[in-house]
């Protein structure tokens, strides 16, 4: 718990400073995420999913997301979780046809290293807890697919 609230407390105060630093390049104020800009590397684009989409593995990945997810990215998964409305850029979409387009390699890059204000989570998820929200990311934004 503490390093989830850590986690977010770095996020959130991450963000405010770089809001309120002046900086030009930060010209995204109140916009989520454009997915264009965050490219995952091709090798990463072409890797499978070897976690076989299950009930134990989305209810894993479920609670992974509620722990770790939900405060930015929200419960139905829109990007309105109530960290999110200070995060800049705000969080994904992720029930957006554009996000759900992504292969499960490119979107298991995006957790493991992050891009800001989104944290890596290569250190405090496992490879297999990290496909299991990704299965459950499909099953519940993707509608089953």
């Amino acid at each position: 718990m503490v390093l989830k609230l850590s986690k977010l407390a770095m996020v959130v105060i991450g963000s405010t400073f770089l809001a309120g630093s002046g900086n030009s390049a930060i010209s995204t104020v109140g916009k989520p995420l454009e997915l264009a800009s965050w490219k995952a590397p091709h090798s990463a684009v072409k890797k499978k999913n070897p976690v076989p989409t299950s009930p134990a593995s989305i209810q894993a990945g479920h609670a992974i997301f509620s722990q770790n997810c939900e405060a930015c990215h929200g419960s139905n998964g829109k990007g309105d979780g109530p960290t999110g409305a200070f995060l800049n850029p705000h969080p994904a979409n992720l029930t957006k046809a554009s996000f759900l387009a992504q292969t499960d390699g490119a979107i298991f890059w995006k957790i493991t290293h992050g891009h800001s204000p989104m944290p890596s989570f290569r250190d405090s998820l496992s490879r297999k807890q990290r496909w299991d929200v990704i299965n459950y990311i499909r099953h519940a934004f993707g509608k089953g697919k």
